[in-house]
């Protein structure tokens, strides 16, 4: 005798058993045979299980249990979640739906075959005015940017919001930072810091409408899995012997990293190194191009190729002729500028504009003698000046 709990609102029947060829049988045996009758509307008084029932608040789903009852299972839209715990009482899930629809069953893994369902949650409105395309993502280090449309019937007057909720103690957020598109409607939001921000977020976005009720619409994140690092950069210590090459990826929300080196030396071909150490060394460089990439450890998304950057560890005779040419002409330079200016400075007076003589007090017998003028002495012509000369006898000593 087939025994059969209540059926979900949409008339499918959840699978029995957790493996999916069990699955796939009761499946094919709801359509091939009656044995169990068409939709069931009642439940069976003798179930084990009865009262199916969500606790959004707990995020369990939960049932009242009479009798021993072996394993219980519990699906999502016909994907194994969990089992069941507290003796058979309930199912904790980590995170659940708070818009789309799904449905939650449970099955027995022992004894007769049996199975249960409901959706969760209830449907309100009309799912083609919800937002669509909800799509997050962490980038360059400390931004968290979310982006949506608006759905294809929504309203003329309808106007989004979204929102971040914490997993764990339900709190919720605004976003603080919005663009619209050319109609007004909000399509996009940005959160400035990302270290502020729980690891795990179920992120929301709800409408409103003056004349409609607008289903909202949800999605479920861990904020290192949505993380699209930026490439770091390259920095380089070489010479003739080697090369040690470094670099630092920054992120709030990954710790650990992978990368993936590329090195081309001349005209050889690249060749990659993957590595988890933030440095690696080259012996006998030459002169060779490097570029990177980097993802979080345990994760599958990597970033994008950083710039290639050139380093030239071998200076050769060849190589080191530009730099004893430039640096003679930095010498030359350096001699004719001086000389240059001294004689634009005599050609055009720059000194005396640019350094007036500074006004100093008179004295009137050196600035006499400075300013007095040179003329030629004529001996034939007796100056007005000359004064007479008396002839003087020394008689003898006293």
């Amino acid at each position: 005798m087939c025994t059969t709990g209540r059926w979900t609102e949409s008339g499918t029947r959840p699978p029995c058993r957790g493996s999916h060829i069990a699955m796939a049988l009761v499946w094919l045996t709801v359509f091939l045979t009656s044995v169990c009758g068409l939709l069931q509307t009642e439940e069976d008084p003798n179930l084990p299980i009865k009262n199916l029932r969500m606790e959004p608040g707990e995020r369990r789903l939960t049932w009242d249990l009479h009798g021993n009852v072996s394993e219980i299972l519990c699906f999502i839209n016909s994907k194994l979640i969990t089992k069941a715990i507290d003796n058979n009482r309930h199912c904790q899930f980590r995170v659940i739906p708070l818009c789309e629809v799904k449905n939650f069953t449970i099955s027995l893994t022992k004894g007769p075959p049996f199975l249960m369902g409901i959706q969760y949650p209830l449907q309100e409105g009309n799912p083609g005015a919800a937002a669509q395309r909800l799509d997050c993502w962490v980038h360059d280090v400390d931004f968290l940017t979310c982006s949506w449309e608006v759905g294809r019937e929504a309203p003329s007057d309808i106007q989004y919001r979204l929102y971040w909720q914490e997993l764990r103690t339900h709190r919720e957020q605004e976003c603080p930072h919005y663009e619209t598109d050319d109609r007004g409607k909000h399509v996009r939001c940005h959160f400035n810091d990302v270290s502020r921000l729980p690891k795990q977020l179920q992120i929301l976005v709800r409408g409103t409408s003056h004349g409609a009720r607008i289903p909202c619409l949800d999605r479920s994140v861990e904020l290192s899995e949505i993380e699209r690092l930026s490439p770091p950069n390259i920095t380089a210590t070489c010479n003739k012997s080697y090369s040690m090459m470094e670099w630092k990826a920054s992120s709030h929300v990954n710790l650990r990293f992978e990368y993936e080196l590329q090195i081309q030396k001349g005209s050889d071909p690249a060749y990659t190194e993957k590595l988890q150490e933030n440095f690696f060394q080259i012996h006998n460089p030459g002169n060779y191009m490097a570029r990177l990439k980097v993802k979080g450890f345990f994760r599958n998304t990597w970033s994008e190729w950083s710039v290639p950057q050139y380093f030239v560890c071998d200076l050769g005779e060849d190589s080191q002729r530009p730099y004893w040419l430039l640096t003679a002409l930095v010498l030359l330079g350096t001699l004719l500028v001086p000389g240059l200016a001294v004689v634009l400075c005599g050609r055009y007076s720059v000194l005396q504009k640019l350094f007036p003589p500074i006004p100093h007090m008179k004295d009137p017998i050196t600035d006499n003698l400075q300013s007095s003028k040179l003329v030629a002495w004529e001996a034939s012509r007796a100056s007005r000046e000359d004064c007479p000369v008396a002839e003087v006898q020394v008689l003898g000593e006293m």
